[in-house]
């Protein structure tokens, strides 16, 4: 899971400096918009912090590693979290987009605004999307890991039977 995780990470930067044949550095450089990004983890990280699950977050990202143990109740309440953070994403993308929306439709007078504020709303998206591409693999190792969990319990319990 974690070679998605990189392959996600390489695939976006690729597609971030690739032009038409060559690769251009610069071009990078479109593709970042700090105030976006804070508005998405502004919808995210307090919902974290507030509701206590911080620490089941991160044992989503210790899942990752292959001697990585815990509890079965520890797993399934680290799937009902990453669960959450990929909807709090995805919604945190769209208020932004649609804020960014309202902006423009204000403004329709200065033509000029149109192609920076357009740009500003599909990278909040961008951003959303990214992260969620991101949270998937964490979702399913989780899952991958109560399911192996649950087949460990069957097979001891055949054995006591």
């Amino acid at each position: 899971m974690l070679m998605e995780v990189i392959s996600i990470v390489l695939g976006v930067f690729l597609l971030g400096v690739w032009d038409y044949g060559t690769i251009e550095p610069g071009r990078l450089v479109f593709l970042v918009d700090p105030p976006s990004l804070v508005i998405i983890l502004v919808f995210t990280v307090p919902v974290l912090l507030k509701g206590g699950v911080w620490k089941d977050f991160v044992r989503a990202w210790r899942l990752l590693k292959k001697e990585y143990t815990c509890h079965l109740s520890d797993l399934r309440r680290t799937l009902d979290v990453v669960e959450m953070m990929q909807k709090q994403v995805l919604y945190g993308g769209v208020v932004c987009v649609l804020m960014t929306f309202i902006t423009i439709l204000t403004n329709l007078s200065d033509p000029a605004s149109l192609g920076p504020n357009l740009a500003v709303a599909i990278l909040s998206m961008l951003y959303a999307l990214l992260l969620e591409m991101l949270f998937l693999p964490l979702q399913l190792e989780v899952k991958r890991r109560i399911i192996d969990y649950m087949d460990v319990d069957t097979e001891t319990g055949d054995e006591q039977a």
